[in-house]
């Protein structure tokens, strides 16, 4: 479909359906989805009943949240905590079914509630599951690059070909400290989440200038120090991790997964007990 990118891997013969699509938004005329962006001066954003206990929670769209203007430094941490959720998602067995735009919304008008509609539960072949993690991160980039250069509209399954061989021209509208992630999704097909990315970049900046502070006459000598060395610091520490947001976001992914774990308790423990019983059985007959 135009305007959309299908990536679904074919390398399985069983390879669960996917299907990680980004329709495209833009501030012309040109058609978004079914569902057209809502004029912000009539209040159009919905109210949805989310699993936030005891509350109405307001939600947008990332298609009606992208209509609007943004600095870089807000789309940089809305990816972040974007991809926060992602990983969220991934830790719990599950993956992004669809990456369009009117299927991702911000809650209660926080770039920290962020809700992807479209989830599934992971299968159990780990292959399986390694393929739709990558797919998913590297969807996710595509959806961030069309962000930035504006030109989401024409990222199609013929056009990834071309991100791939011509990065470089897709690279001068990023930010200058995240091109070095996303050359390694695009150009070499690596699968690391963008949240940790920052988080380990982050680690990098800090020493870098505790080392420019102490070679500047800083340090011990003149009673001066940085608050915290980058030794006590982590990747996750220099990140948000949401982990409060998410629970309650997906709070029905960790009951399925839950519900899953219980599943197996009972064959398990039927297995066991044929054991057992076939030992007691060698050992006394």
């Amino acid at each position: 479909m135009k305007g959309q990118i299908p990536y679904v891997n074919n390398n399985y013969d069983n390879m669960v359906e996917q299907n990680t699509t980004v329709p495209f938004y833009n501030d012309t005329n040109l058609a978004v989805s079914e569902k057209s962006v809502p004029d912000y001066n009539t209040g159009s954003s919905k109210a949805k009943i989310i699993p936030f206990p005891k509350k109405n929670i307001e939600s947008i769209t990332l298609q009606e949240w992208l209509s609007k203007y943004h600095l870089q430094d807000e789309l940089q941490s809305f990816f972040i905590n974007m991809d926060i959720a992602m990983k969220y998602i991934h830790d719990q067995g599950y993956y992004i079914k669809s990456f369009a735009l009117d299927s991702i919304e911000l809650l209660n008008n926080s770039i920290k509630q962020v809700k992807f509609d479209e989830v599934e539960e992971m299968p159990l072949n780990f292959l399986q599951q390694k393929e739709l993690v990558h797919n998913n991160v590297f969807l996710s980039t595509v959806l961030q690059i069309g962000v930035y250069a504006k030109c989401l509209q024409y990222f199609t399954d013929e056009t990834m070909q071309f991100l791939k061989e011509n990065f470089d021209q897709f690279a001068i509208f990023l930010p200058e400290e995240d091109v070095p992630y996303y050359k390694g999704i695009v150009e070499r097909g690596a699968t690391v989440y963008y949240s940790e990315y920052v988080g380990q970049r982050k680690i990098r900046d800090l020493k870098n200038l505790e080392t420019q502070f102490e070679n500047d006459g800083g340090g011990k000598d003149t009673g001066k120090s940085l608050v915290k060395k980058t030794g006590n610091y982590t990747a996750e520490d220099l990140v948000p991790q949401n982990t409060h947001e998410n629970e309650m976001i997906y709070a029905n992914l960790a009951k399925k997964d839950a519900a899953f774990a219980r599943a197996l308790i009972y064959p398990v423990l039927i297995l066991l007990f044929g054991l057992i019983l076939l030992l007691l059985c060698y050992l006394f007959v």
